[in-house]
């Protein structure tokens, strides 16, 4: 796995949040924070409800990548139905002031990816490198050698496809208490669980029929004791096409704190603020690896799996998190930015891939890595007539990487709309589309000296999502 894969395991998915309005004003909800996915943005708002809420969300996701390879285009596409909340809020009765507290689960993060590419690769082929390191020679008695080659490094049809699917989910515990007029405090405990399924299928097919033999090179050398030996050199050039796989699953699990504040100005102005504390992960990856031959001759080569299983521990650093909101009239306009400084990530073990050592690893990360500040806008409208809001947002998410465009800045659009259905129960729905480019280079598909052989894939990815939700109050 190249160095960089080590770093990715800190940007897999995309975090789009909780709750369809939330998520339809751009997640610029810190300084609004007045329903259930308060636990989620800001726990102090919990502590606004004066009823209990009972909330229900799905979510529906496309995920589309149209990649170039070789000149060819190729798309991949799916969808994802999920259970994207389901908790409840209740207050407890006061003297004064308020005190809420909230239950749930809450999906955060998704995992989908899709990815396929095909294309004739005049340059470079990878069974060689596969071959090398799985056939090895060996010496005979006499003290001659028996070689296994192969001369297939180019020249070959090549296919690969990557299908990524799971989550990160929250089980939330959360308070919220109005410690004066107008200002709330308010704490969540997350309860951090998820899987990753990862599965990826190469092959490659001499679809020319350029290697169709099996020569033999027989070497006739002298020994020490100058007798005569052969050593003998087998050139497996006959393989019709051969598939490669790898499925890698990946357990997490961790807890972390989330602290905020909020203060009302009268029913106008809101502002919050919300810190998330460093999260430890346990990472478990349970990882297999499969190859089969299918050479000219019809014989099929089978090899046994290889399977592995490691464990590790990853750190991301401190998130803070403000927001503000503005009601007038019949709209409210919000506003809200997230700061990480990525450079602070650390593995708390040895790396699982590689050759660098934990201190190693993390000194790469402390450069390679940058600040970040995302920014997100939404505003709301509301309709009397019909007792309905429309909603639109925006907001970034920049790249955490400092020198290269492994992970491009990403920008999502953002829509929805709510109808109370009756005094008690209301529905809301809620739309999001983020689209961004970026470039990668395979080892399987590129040789992995740039100076020989370069074969990028440009990767245009599209993704949208949408979230309904259902609340009832009591």
């Amino acid at each position: 796995m190249a160095a960089n894969a080590q770093e990715e395991i800190f940007f897999i998915g995309e975090e789009l949040g909780v709750g369809a309005r939330a998520m339809s004003m751009g997640g610029a909800y810190v300084g609004v924070a007045d329903d259930y996915s308060a636990m989620y943005w800001n726990p102090a708002g919990l502590g606004q409800l004066r009823r209990m809420e009972v909330n229900v969300g799905f979510s529906h996701n496309k995920f589309v990548n149209n990649a170039a390879f070789l000149g060819v285009n190729s798309k991949a596409e799916d969808t994802f139905t999920r259970l994207n909340s389901i908790g409840i809020t209740i207050p407890v009765p006061t003297y004064q002031g308020s005190l809420v507290f909230g239950v749930g689960y809450n999906k955060v993060l998704d995992f989908d990816n899709r990815f396929k590419i095909y294309g004739d690769n005049d340059n470079w082929a990878y069974y060689q490198t596969w071959f090398n390191n799985t056939y090895f020679d060996f010496e005979n008695e006499d003290g001659s050698f028996y070689f296994q080659e192969t001369d297939i490094n180019n020249n070959m049809f090549q296919e690969q496809s990557i299908t990524e699917k799971g989550s990160e989910n929250h089980f939330s515990f959360a308070g919220s208490m109005e410690v004066q007029e107008n200002f709330f405090l308010g704490a969540t405990v997350n309860f951090i669980s998820g899987k990753n399924d990862y599965y990826m299928e190469f092959s490659e097919t001499d679809k020319y029929e350029l290697y169709n033999t099996v020569d033999t090179v027989f070497d006739t050398l002298y020994n020490e004791f100058n007798d005569i030996i052969v050593d003998t050199t087998m050139y497996y050039n006959n393989l019709d096409y051969w598939l490669f796989d790898q499925r890698v699953e990946t357990k997490l699990s961790a807890v972390n704190l989330k602290i905020g504040a909020l203060y009302r100005f009268g029913n106008t102005l809101r502002l919050g603020a919300s810190i998330i504390t460093p999260t430890t992960f346990k990472m478990t990856e349970t990882f297999t690896e499969n190859a089969t031959e299918y050479l000219d001759n019809d014989e099929i080569i089978t090899g046994d799996p290889i399977t592995n299983k490691i464990e590790y521990k990853v750190k991301e650093p401190y998130a803070f998190h403000f927001g503000a909101s503005l009601k007038l009239l019949n709209f409210l306009f919000s506003a809200g930015a997230e700061f990480k400084d990525w450079s602070n990530a650390q593995f708390l073990t040895d790396p699982s891939y590689g050759n660098e050592s934990q201190m190693q690893i993390n000194n790469r990360l402390e450069e390679d890595f940058k600040a970040v500040t995302k920014l997100r806008f939404g505003a709301e409208m509301y309709i009397p007539l019909i007792r309905a809001k429309v909603r639109a947002g925006y907001f970034t998410d920049p790249s955490p990487y400092r020198y290269t465009n492994i992970r491009p800045d990403k920008e999502y659009l953002t829509a929805g709309a709510s109808l109370m259905l009756d005094k008690q129960v209301m529905v809301d729905l809620g739309y999001m589309i983020g689209k961004w480019k970026k470039e990668t280079v395979d080892a399987l598909t590129s040789n992995p000296d740039p100076s020989l052989y370069y074969t990028p894939v440009s990767e245009n990815v599209t993704l949208q999502k949408i979230v309904g939700t259902l609340s009832i109050r009591f």
